[in-house]
């Protein structure tokens, strides 16, 4: 099946699953769907009535997360004999068929996506990651006083949700700013919603936006982690490297880095004239 035609463009939707981390949920839109459901896994034993399953090598044994990435962000070498794409993630369940999405979607610019329904800025997401521990802490505040350093605008702009994406393979600023995406997922957290907005913004990509409610929309529901290990979403220091005493200690320094982070970034603020993204900070400060 090459996927249903819209002025000579052959779509699909896809999903990336890797490391054991969950099992792969049904889409019954599939069946009434003229474009194919196509999910990689490197799971030898995934089968599906709705999906047609594709064997998938992590480029990362040892790092499941950014592996799945590295499918999740490069749609046009996974999937070359298609023209465009629906990426969804595994916890997200598809209301409508996929043409629905599509119709609705503004691809003038090669990508489109939603915005974040529940986080004002991505200095809210920051922050979030933190608090929930989803990630090396001191790696993310790396990501963050990098990117204050650099394009500190951002931070106050409001973030993607990239549970759905929808892209254009062969327009070459969307590859542009994937290949800058999947590097810096690379370098800095794994949590790529931290690094969508920089990497739209050093390729010079304004994307189209999808204003739907992230949980629940005429076109989708999210989240269905029935079958998720839950526990891996958290980070864990690696035992082989971090003693009890060690990450005691690393977390006590992440602690003394934040807080030297927010003085930085409060004597930044307090020498500049961007009034909004200071009361921003205030608020997420107190």
């Amino acid at each position: 099946m090459n996927g249903a035609m819209s002025g000579g463009a052959r779509r699909c939707v896809y999903t990336v699953i890797t490391g054991g981390y969950e099992r792969l949920n049904e889409q019954p839109q599939a069946a009434g769907s003229a474009v194919p459901f196509i999910c990689f896994t490197d799971d030898p034993d995934c089968r599906s009535e709705s999906w047609q399953v594709r064997r998938f090598r992590p480029v990362l044994p040892g790092d499941a997360v950014r592996s799945q990435r590295e499918g999740k962000l490069r749609p046009y070498l996974l999937l070359p004999e298609f023209d465009q794409s629906l990426y969804i993630d595994n916890s997200i369940l598809l209301k409508q068929p996929p043409e629905a999405l599509f119709a609705a979607a503004d691809m003038a610019s090669g990508l489109c996506l939603p915005a974040h329904s529940f986080r004002d800025t991505l200095l809210d997401e920051f922050t979030a990651v933190l608090n929930d521990r989803l990630d090396d802490p001191l790696r993310v505040a790396e990501q963050m006083e990098h990117y204050l350093a650099f394009c500190p605008d951002v931070l106050s702009a409001r973030p993607n949700w990239t549970a759905i994406l929808l892209r254009d393979h062969a327009n070459p600023r969307v590859r542009t700013a994937m290949e800058i995406w999947l590097a810096q997922v690379y370098r800095y957290s794994r949590r790529d919603q931290l690094s969508a907005p920089v990497a739209l913004h050093m390729a010079g990509l304004r994307a189209g936006t999808l204003e739907i409610d992230n949980h629940e929309s005429a076109f989708h529901s999210w989240p269905h982690i029935g079958t998720r290990q839950a526990e891996r979403r958290l980070w864990q220091a690696p035992e082989t490297v971090f003693s009890a005493v060690a990450l005691r200690a690393e977390l006590a320094a992440a602690q003394r880095r934040e807080a030297e982070l927010r003085a930085e970034r409060d004597a930044l603020l307090n020498a500049t004239s961007w009034g909004p993204l200071r009361a921003l900070v205030r608020r997420v400060k107190g």
